[in-house]
């Protein structure tokens, strides 16, 4: 894993989120394709949410040792092992452990995406920096893919938010074909 290479990455999917949230109006982004589905700024929500509660939150663990960490010898599981292989996470819909779940809200403004989705690559710039330094022997707890160390954290978070692309592909075919 190459810090900067995963940033640099990351940073080239935020600009993509940010045009496509560029190219609705916020009415557009709140339409579901389907009553199971999530709208477009719900996806662009669940990508900010998950990036600061989920991937920030635990490698915040790994660099202070906080509670849920772990030094022992348990790594990646299966499912993780083929996940950082492919350095991609399968463009399948994968469902959460129903104790994991949080439909995310509807965005409240197209301002208020584009200001998010900054704050993520803010934080990922300087976890980037922080990572040449943090000991990678102590991980947390991935609910699918095994223990994780920071490293493996910080590449899990350009592996998510390059996989909900691919829903927010399929939610704009669906857009625009009802806006045309």
């Amino acid at each position: 894993m190459h810090p900067q290479k995963v940033l640099r990455a990351f940073d080239k999917h935020v600009t993509t989120w940010k045009k496509i949230i560029n190219a609705y109006d916020i009415a557009a982004l709140r339409m579901k394709p389907d009553a199971q589905s999530w709208s477009l700024g719900q996806a662009c929500m669940h990508v900010i949410v998950l990036h600061d509660k989920f991937y920030m939150h635990n490698i915040r663990i790994c660099f202070e040792g906080k509670e849920g960490a772990s030094t022992s010898g348990k790594g990646k599981n299966a499912m993780g092992k083929i996940i950082f292989f492919f350095k991609s996470i399968p463009p399948v819909k994968v469902k959460m452990p129903e104790r994991e779940y949080i439909e995310p809200p509807q965005p409240e403004s197209c301002e208020q995406l584009r200001s998010e989705l900054d704050g993520l690559s803010t934080s990922m710039a300087s976890v980037a920096q922080q990572l040449p330094e943090a000991d990678l022997s102590v991980r947390s707890e991935h609910p699918l893919l095994g223990m994780l160390h920071a490293g493996e954290w910080f590449e899990g978070a350009e592996f998510h938010i390059r996989h909900h692309l691919l829903q927010a592909r399929r939610i704009m075919k669906y857009l625009d074909f009802v806006t045309a």
